[in-house]
């Protein structure tokens, strides 16, 4: 009798689950379309680029839409304009650098955006870049066989110093036979020669995870790379380190989501209409190098 109770308690459950299939429509209500600034400008004599899009709801599927339309201006500490145009009407405004850079070290930059009406700015400093002294690789090999890049090739790693003193910090980049490693997980954020504040690395040479990071893969004979290093402000490090934490924070008791910091803002603070995104200026220190296999150091 006791195993028919089971199997009668079992078939009731089952029809009380497997019936449970009504479908329930969710109304989410619309919020307002926000400016999203991409503008991630540098010291280089080459084409800058502002991008603006509009956000969009968060079961809209339809492309992103570009903000057209808009005027957009970058000023110096000096009170010199450089104006960022969108030429090709895909709310991707450049600014052709090549004769007159934004390359002054130690001054500020404000970021000036007239869309729809409403005025949006933001304010960025230039900071100071260490040189890149120089690109060494090892002999190295995976213990299994990685998802991307080979089991067996060089490990590499730069070489650069911090200035001294305390509070220089730097977005470390790598491009491997002239792709560079984009994912937002990929991010290296440097705080002096460290990782964060306090790490007591002020002044010193990088230390030895941040050196390796642009060898997020084994390298090959004859493959490529190239290391940039970014001068980026204290509030920029952070805002990195956000968006870093964001993107892998996936596991099932992890942060739930938050909004990613802005540091643009609208000049009229009554109005409904804000933005997204956030504005840097930056002095770059770069090296490429070529995978040599007779250069290798053995692994130790």
């Amino acid at each position: 009798m006791k195993i028919f109770r089971n199997l009668f308690f079992i078939s009731f459950l089952s029809v009380i689950i497997f019936s449970c299939t009504d479908v329930i429509d969710i109304s989410v209500k619309e919020g307002v379309s926000q400016l999203s600034v991409d503008a991630l400008i540098n010291n280089k004599a080459e084409t800058q680029t502002i991008k603006l899009t509009l956000t969009q709801g968060y079961f809209d599927n339809s492309a992103i839409k570009p903000a057209l339309g808009a005027t957009v201006f970058v000023f110096d500490q000096d009170s010199v304009a450089y104006e960022f145009k969108d030429l090709k009407k895909d709310g991707i405004y450049i600014y052709d650098a090549k004769n007159k850079p934004l390359n002054k070290i130690g001054k500020q930059y404000a970021l000036y955006i007239n869309y729809g009406g409403e005025e949006y700015i933001s304010v960025s400093k230039l900071n100071r870049v260490p040189k890149i002294d120089s690109i060494n690789y090892e002999v190295n090999k995976l213990p299994v066989k990685p998802a991307n890049g080979p089991q067996e090739g060089f490990q590499p790693q730069f070489y650069a110093k911090d200035f001294e003193g305390e509070g220089d910090c730097y977005w470390i980049k790598a491009a491997k036979n002239n792709k560079y490693f984009s994912k937002a997980t990929e991010i290296q954020v440097a705080y002096d020669a460290g990782f964060s504040p306090g790490s007591k690395t002020d002044g010193l040479l990088f230390i030895l995870p941040i050196r390796t990071s642009v060898g997020r893969e084994l390298y090959s004979d004859k493959d490529t790379l190239k290391v940039d290093v970014y001068s980026i402000t204290q509030e920029q490090f952070f805002y990195l380190q956000f968006v870093q934490q964001v993107s892998q924070d996936g596991s099932l008791f992890s942060t739930p989501l938050a909004n990613i910091p802005t540091n643009v803002v609208n000049r009229n603070l009554k109005s409904i209409k804000k933005a997204v995104g956030f504005f840097g200026i930056s002095a770059v220190s770069s090296i490429e190098t070529t995978i040599d296999k007779n250069k290798a150091k053995p692994k130790k």
